[in-house]
């Protein structure tokens, strides 16, 4: 149970990640979508507005899961650029990948893929390894063993 100040600093802290991801998602011409019936841009501006009123409303929880929802694209994708975006505009040391990096080691560490989740991540890092310099071939190597091993099954 966390007590009231932690929740007021958790509070703050969503809140101000959660802006600057909206902000991240309206700048980036990427992933901008306007249709006759839907306008991304207005649709993230309005998030914004309910994120402050969330905020206000002291709902952590909701803050949280938005923020989760509103990165899984990033973490998908490993927009790297994203992660150091949001630590530039809100100065939170915060790493958005960390919890996929921790999946892959696990994985890693077992030894084995066992479910098609697994294989989706150690794909991920592989292409993300194959982009990085210098390139790491150990781990590529063991990587690959891996996904070998799992479509043979």
């Amino acid at each position: 149970m966390i007590d009231k100040s932690e929740k007021a600093t958790e509070l703050i802290k969503y809140r101000d990640l959660l802006l600057a991801t909206l902000d991240y998602h309206i700048e980036n011409n990427k992933i901008k979508i306007i249709t006759a019936d839907f306008d991304s841009t207005k649709h993230y501006e309005s998030l914004k507005i309910q994120t402050v009123e969330n905020f206000e409303k002291g709902k952590l929880a909701k803050l949280k899961q938005w923020f989760r929802d509103l990165t899984e694209m990033q973490i998908e994708t490993l927009d790297f650029k994203f992660n150091k975006y949001l630590q530039d505009k809100t100065k939170y040391q915060i790493d958005i990948f960390e919890s996929f990096f921790q999946r892959v080691d696990k994985i890693i560490e077992k030894g084995k893929i066992t479910t098609d989740n697994q294989f989706y991540d150690i794909t991920i890092m592989i292409d993300q390894l194959c982009q990085s310099e210098p390139q790491d071939k150990e781990k590529m190597e063991k990587l690959d063993k891996l996904l070998m091993n799992y479509r043979k099954k």
